[in-house]
């Protein structure tokens, strides 16, 4: 290999092997979407590829590449029961810039690394317990009419006071 040029180089270890994290949302319900983030260590290489794999969520869970995390959502399963679940990060770095100095100048395939992290499903009777109610645009109309009511009161009181002080 002639320096400057760009070339493949093996890596057998990472400067720090199994070091990130992998955030999920939640708790969510069966059917509902949770906010994925995963983040490798400063001094590491930058994934190339990020797999995500649970048992709670769907398999058209996706990620995109911000350049400093990786970010996304995933869906929970309709059929998965409220619960604790494992969800695992694959990070990939086949064709990842290397990061020993004197190789800057190459990729590298530097070998997976895996992160873990939980998702907590919710029962469907808590999303729907959070969820009875007028909601905010009900809430906000019983809140106009319970202030409308309560000037009429008010008013009527007053209107009473001031015809008592006045003498005919």
């Amino acid at each position: 290999m002639l320096l400057g040029q760009a070339g493949a180089a093996h890596a057998d270890q990472l400067p720090f092997p199994e070091q990130g994290y992998g955030s999920v949302g939640g708790p969510a319900a069966p059917g509902e979407v949770v906010d994925l983030t995963v983040k490798e260590r400063p001094g590491n290489p930058h994934p190339t590829a990020v797999e995500v794999a649970s048992p709670a969520l769907t398999d058209d869970t996706a990620l995109g590449d911000t350049r400093r995390a990786w970010v996304g959502a995933g869906r929970i399963k309709k059929s998965v029961k409220p619960g604790t679940y494992p969800v695992t990060f694959t990070l990939r770095h086949k064709g990842a810039d290397c990061v020993t100095e004197q190789d800057r100048d190459y990729t590298c395939d530097y070998p997976a690394i895996i992160l873990r992290s939980k998702v907590t499903v919710s029962g469907q009777d808590e999303t729907a317990a959070s969820s009875e109610g007028p909601g905010f645009g009900g809430g906000l109309a019983i809140g106009a009419a319970s202030g409308a009511v309560a000037t009429l009161a008010v008013g009527g009181v007053l209107l009473r006071l001031r015809r008592r002080r006045v003498p005919s």
